[in-house]
């Protein structure tokens, strides 16, 4: 049986919108691209980043902070492509005049 480390990020929701539907269903999507578990942690509360619904309860709005927790076979590469979508504000700021 294979062990993989847990490979943990803290970000930050910095678009001006925080994790609403459309960030919550890239997240979802971004995250199914993966074998990895993938989890956000905010606060106790940590929601499969498979699920929208689990990712909307997290109730995170800009400026909050987050954990993103990746276990699995790719879980570098999960973590920095869901990373790249927190770093890049989940492409808001380009679409909102």
């Amino acid at each position: 049986m294979t062990h993989f480390p847990k490979i943990t990020r803290e970000l930050l929701v910095s678009n001006r919108c925080g994790i609403h539907l459309r960030v919550g269903n890239m997240l979802a999507q971004k995250a199914k691209e993966f074998s990895s578990d993938i989890r956000i942690r905010k606060g106790t509360y940590a929601a499969d980043c498979r699920s929208v619904l689990d990712i909307l309860s997290l109730g995170a709005f800009q400026g909050d902070a987050v954990v993103i927790e990746t276990v699995g076979e790719d879980a570098q590469q999960a973590a920095e492509a869901i990373a790249e979508l927190f770093n890049a504000r989940f492409y808001e700021d380009e679409q909102v005049q």
